[in-house]
């Protein structure tokens, strides 16, 4: 008689922690200073929104990649119930694992505050963010304040909804320095 591994329903150390490594706030601002090094300002500006872009997208590539390489039991669960439903559930739930994942492993947070999971709209906050801090630290209150991360952010929950071929908006709705958070709202697109 042969035993089955007990379903796992934390996610794999592994992936937290291989995130945690390669999506460091240190590494973030190093690599960040050698793609403005000798920019002028309105250079350094698009420079900037052109690093963070692709560095969203980077994290969430490898977010989905760990992801789906280290499933855990609830994971699939929702891809059952997504197919049993034909996909209706699809959105937002699949994307939101990931996305929840990502800023899990690279966050000073415990649970990403979720405002409205929903057929219409998913809408989260992050409470804490180790990359503004270190922009703020290494790189100086002004660049930290031009919240150029936010680029970084939106890039990848449009990434992990692309995965799962969802077309949606994202708009960031509160920041950090105004509202002490940052919030997100992503909505099918039309």
């Amino acid at each position: 008689m042969t035993t089955q591994p007990a379903a796992s329903f934390d996610l794999a150390e592994e992936l937290i922690t291989t995130l945690r490594q390669e999506f460091a706030a240190e590494r973030l601002v190093d690599q960040l200073q050698q793609a403005l090094a000798g920019a002028s300002p309105p250079q350094q500006a698009r420079a900037a929104q052109r690093f963070f872009t692709q560095w969203g997208r980077r994290w969430m590539g490898r977010t989905l990649e760990l992801g789906e390489r280290h499933t855990d039991r609830p994971y699939e669960l929702l891809k059952s119930v997504v197919q049993r439903t034909g996909g209706y559930l699809a959105f937002p739930l699949l994307a939101e694992r990931f996305i929840e994942i990502a800023y899990l492993s690279t966050q000073p947070v415990y649970a990403i505050p979720i405002v409205e999971n929903g057929a219409r709209a998913l809408v989260f906050k992050v409470p804490a963010c180790n990359y503004h801090k270190a922009i703020q630290e290494k790189m100086g209150q002004a660049m930290a304040g031009m919240l150029f991360c936010r680029y970084g952010c939106v890039s990848a929950c449009e990434t992990a909804f692309r995965h799962f071929d969802i077309a949606v908006n994202v708009q960031q709705d509160a920041t950090l320095p105004k509202e002490g958070f940052c919030q997100f709202s992503i909505r099918r697109a039309a």
